[in-house]
């Protein structure tokens, strides 16, 4: 027979385990740095070269044998007359991957001041917030990204998890409850499953 009161002392385990996993799992699904060109793809003519979108070039040249080449020109791009909102999206992501959060957060900044109608960089700006500990602060971004695009529905399931870190549980369920038809699949929806199932229990 289990023991009352040391399912409970675990519960909180259980429960912050369950998060974090959820958490990587949609975070993985947020769209990241572009995929490498695929075959047909490859410009045969110079006029194709041309015309291929500078910020995936040089994003090619940062995953590959020039990653300060592909900087550079990310930089030349985001700092134009017209500033290029893909590059500075993609810095921010380059940002995050040298361990440069404060430089990360700055070019999110940049981007939603540029495009304040794109939520993509709300929703990293407000991943940032959350992995920092201020979920109030990540909380307005991810609201925000709901309002200005409709399809960020990862920022439905983020919502949820800032609710939950705020002692919101209320909201925190609804939040998970929004997310779960738009979930993008069966393993994501059975761990949001499993995270409603344990809001209510503890409701």
């Amino acid at each position: 027979m289990s023991n009352p009161a040391s399912s409970k002392s675990i519960l909180p385990f259980i429960i912050g385990g369950l998060c974090v996993v959820l958490a990587v799992l949609v975070w993985q699904i947020i769209p990241r740095q572009p995929a490498g060109l695929a075959e047909e793809d490859i410009p045969t003519t110079l006029d194709e070269a041309v015309s291929l979108d500078p910020v995936q070039l040089a994003v090619e040249k940062v995953n590959g044998a020039n990653p300060m080449e592909g900087i550079l020109e990310l930089k030349a791009l985001a700092e134009a007359e017209v500033p290029n909102v893909d590059a500075v999206i993609e810095l921010g992501r380059f940002s995050i991957q040298s361990g440069q959060i404060d430089k990360a957060k700055e070019r999110f900044v940049q981007a939603i001041d540029l495009a304040p109608d794109r939520a993509e960089p709300l929703v990293q700006l407000g991943m940032l917030e959350l992995d920092g500990g201020q979920p109030a602060e990540a909380l307005i971004h991810f609201e925000r990204a709901v309002l200005v695009d409709s399809t960020a529905h990862n920022a439905w399931f983020f919502q949820a998890q800032c609710h939950e870190r705020l002692g919101n549980p209320g909201l925190a369920l609804a939040g998970y409850q929004r997310f779960l038809p738009l979930s993008p699949d069966t393993i994501i929806e059975q761990a949001v499953r499993q995270r409603i199932d344990l809001l209510i229990q503890n409701s």
